[in-house]
Parts: structure tokens; sequence; C-alpha cells
């Protein structure tokens, strides 16, 4: 009579797995769509974010990359690094959070749009988190 040794599963893989990277790339699409058609409105009503300024004399090109950098860290990690893809994307929400906060004194209903973007991909890295934890 011959015995199969017990087969022992694999660690679980410290990456998420393919449809979560998709869903965090195509949020963070769908944010950066979003800051974008924001900064166009505000800049058309003529109550332009802080890091645009107003028409007549426009923000220094450094402060316009900053929503730019905040959108495409996720994005790359989505692609390239999904091991960091979490606390990537929960630091540049909460960095989305902190631009619409700065804009609160002088554009409300700016920041408010901002904020709701900043609070939709936080709650979508929150998702990613505890993922990314159930796996380890």
């Amino acid at each position: 009579m011959e015995f199969d040794p017990p087969q022992v599963s694999p660690p679980p893989s410290p990456y998420l797995s393919d449809g979560w990277r998709t869903v965090a790339f195509i949020t963070w699409v769908l944010a950066g769509a979003s800051v974008l058609a924001i900064a166009i409105t505000s800049r058309t009503i003529g109550r332009p974010l802080w890091w645009l300024g107003p028409e007549s004399s426009p923000a220094s090109p450094l402060f316009i990359l900053v929503p730019v950098v905040i959108v495409v860290l996720p994005l790359v990690a989505a692609s390239k690094k999904p091991r960091v893809l979490a606390p990537i994307s929960v630091g540049s929400s909460i960095a989305l959070l902190i631009t619409a906060v700065i804009d609160i004194s002088g554009t409300p209903a700016v920041a408010l749009a901002i904020g709701i973007v900043g609070i939709a991909a936080l709650s979508v890295s929150i998702a990613l988190l505890v993922i990314a934890r159930q796996y380890r």
C-alpha cells in the first residue's frame, strides 16, 4: 500500500491579482480625467484651482505638475510595480485630498469636487490595501 505525501500549497503571492490592478488603473485614469475636467471648468468659470492660477497670471509649471504626479504615480505602480501599488494609491489619494483642502478658502465648490474625486480614489485604495494584506 503506497501513500502519496500531502501536497503543500504554495504561499500566497504578495502581488494583487490582475483584476485588482486593472481596477486600480481604471480608477486612476478616471480620477485623472476628472481632475482635468474640474481644472478646465474652474478656469472657465473664473475660479481656478490653486495649482492653476488665474488666466492672467498662471501658476508656475511646478505647481501644475503636482496633480499630474499625484495621478501618474499610481498608474505607473499599477503597470510596473504592483508590489507597491496599494500604499502608493493610498498616498496619492491623500495627496489629492490635501490639494482640495488647500482650495477650500478660495474656491469651496471646486475644492469639494476635487475632494469627491479624492474620496472615491481613497475608497478604491483602501480596498486595494485590504486585499493586499489578505494575500500576505
